[in-house]
This record gives C-alpha cells, sequence and structure tokens, in this order.
C-alpha cells in the first residue's frame, strides 16, 4: 500500500473527517465506473455505489493492511455489484459502453465514427460473456488489476483468473471477427495475457 494510502487509512480509523473525503477522492470515480459496468440504470448505480462507501465506512476498522487498500475496495465493490445483480435476476452481468479517449469529432468526425462503433461493438461482445468471464475481463483489463489482485478480489485462485481471462480473450475474438478485419484483433486481444503481470 503506497505511503499515502496509509496515512489515509490511519486517520480514517483516527475519526478525522477530512481523511475520509480524500478517501472519496482517490476512489470515488474508479469505483463508480466499476459499478456502472455492471449497473446499467444510471440511479440504481448511485445508490449502489453510496451503498458501497458506506460499507467501506463502517469496515474501515477491520482492513488490516494484508492486501493493497484497492484490492479491499474492488472486493468489496464486486461484492455489492454481484449482490443487486442478483437481486434483479439477471442472466448475465451488464456492462456500460467502453470507455474510449474522447476524440473532437469536429476534428476527424470519420475516426470518431469509427471509434463509437467499436465500442459499441465491444460493449456487446463484453455483454455476451458468461458472468465469471466479464468479472476478470472487467477487472484486469479495464481496471488494470493484476492477476494476483484479480484473485484476491474474486477469492479464486490466479491460476483461475489466467485460465478465465484467456478464455474470455478468446471468445471475444471470435465475438468480433465479424467486424474486425485482418489480424489485428487477435495480436491485439493476445497482447494483455503476455503481458507480465
Amino acid at each position: 500500500m503506497q505511503q499515502n494510502e496509509m496515512q489515509i487509512v490511519r486517520r480514517i480509523r483516527q475519526g478525522e473527517r477530512n481523511a475520509f473525503a480524500e478517501f472519496l477522492d482517490l476512489y470515488g470515480t474508479r469505483v463508480h465506473r466499476l459499478v456502472r459496468r455492471y449497473v446499467t440504470d444510471p440511479t440504481d448505480a448511485e445508490d449502489v455505489t453510496q451503498e458501497i462507501f458506506c460499507d467501506i465506512h463502517r469496515c474501515f476498522g477491520q482492513f488490516r493492511g494484508d492486501s493493497a487498500l484497492n484490492t479491499w475496495v474492488y472486493r468489496i465493490a464486486v461484492n455489492h455489484c454481484l449482490r443487486h445483480c442478483q437481486r434483479l435476476r439477471t442472466d448475465s452481468v451488464p456492462l456500460e459502453k467502453q470507455e474510449i479517449e474522447a476524440r473532437d469529432w469536429r476534428t476527424d468526425p470519420q475516426q470518431s465514427a469509427m471509434s463509437g462503433e467499436l465500442s459499441d461493438h465491444v460493449q456487446t461482445a463484453i455483454s455476451g460473456l458468461a458472468p465469471h468471464h466479464a468479472d476478470v475481463v472487467v477487472l484486469c483489463e479495464l481496471h488494470g488489476l493484476t492477476y494476483r489482485e484479480c484473485a484476491k478480489v474474486l477469492d479464486i485462485p490466479v491460476g483461475t483468473v489466467k485460465s478465465r481471462l484467456s478464455n474470455a480473450i478468446r471468445r471475444l475474438r471470435v465475438s468480433l471477427t465479424s467486424y474486425v478485419l485482418g489480424d489485428g484483433l487477435e495480436g491485439a486481444a493476445a497482447a494483455p495475457l503476455e503481458a507480465n503481470r
């Protein structure tokens, strides 16, 4: 855990109000973005996000620092998201449109349209994955968690994370081959698995 995060945790435990506000500055956007991957309705997403931070605030005394703070936060957030999805009795975990770096469509309207179209296809493909495959894609590829961090969040072995991610990327590749021509996607999809995590 980074030094400034350790200090924030210590100050929160001591009851300093400003410390939790700093914690929200660090994790508010990240957690809300994660929630939106699971909860498509904006109002529901706001409610789930608020529930997550209330739970985190109550549980700070239980955080021992055995794992990274972000791993602990993501575990709580994912558990809330999964419970919400179960309450809605969804068969799969819906994901929001993948965020792609915004471009000014007036400067390059063709590229902007192509980016939006690709984002839609990726969103549809990820939404079509089984929940256990979508989870590892969201955490590892969209939120940048390492295999080990993802394993701790989902409470599964590291080997299972790698296997699920490999299978998920294979399925995404199949889903997207009709859209992407050539070998560009295959190389792009395989690249994350070769990264040193």
